[in-house]
């Protein structure tokens, strides 16, 4: 029996069966997280629906069923688990924040610093240096 959410989930997005969701959705984790599709600033969900030969609205459907998310939501989480992970390590001491963002998929420092504040509420820069705002 499906929970509320998976219901909720699948509202104003295409039906998809079960089955194709959980088959769609194991395609679209490796596209975009083991292939890391992420770092490329102009992967779109457009571009990963061509790759895998489906109409977009199945990428957002599938998703929305197994995260409640959408597709940009799903690449910032794997944007933001590298930036935290490279603004921590002595590995990337050398590089600026700006480039740490450009480096793990965002467009812009705009982009980046707005996805990270809006996360972990603090800026790029605070977090490397470990302090709370």
């Amino acid at each position: 029996m499906k929970d509320k959410s998976a219901n909720s989930a699948r509202k104003g997005y295409m039906r998809i069966s079960d089955a194709a969701s959980d088959q769609l959705y194991v395609q679209i984790i490796q596209k975009v997280g083991v292939e890391k599709r992420y770092q490329d600033p102009n992967y779109s969900a457009k571009k990963l629906a061509e790759e895998l030969h489906v109409n977009p609205r199945y990428i957002s459907a599938a998703l929305a069923l197994h995260t409640g998310d959408n597709y940009n939501a799903l690449v910032n989480g794997y944007r933001l688990r590298d930036a935290c992970r490279m603004l921590r390590s002595p590995r990337y001491q050398q590089y600026t924040v700006e480039e740490i963002g450009i480096m793990c998929g965002f467009a812009s420092r705009q982009a980046f610093y707005l996805a990270f504040h809006r996360e972990h509420k603090m800026t790029p820069r605070k977090y490397r240096l470990g302090k709370e705002e």
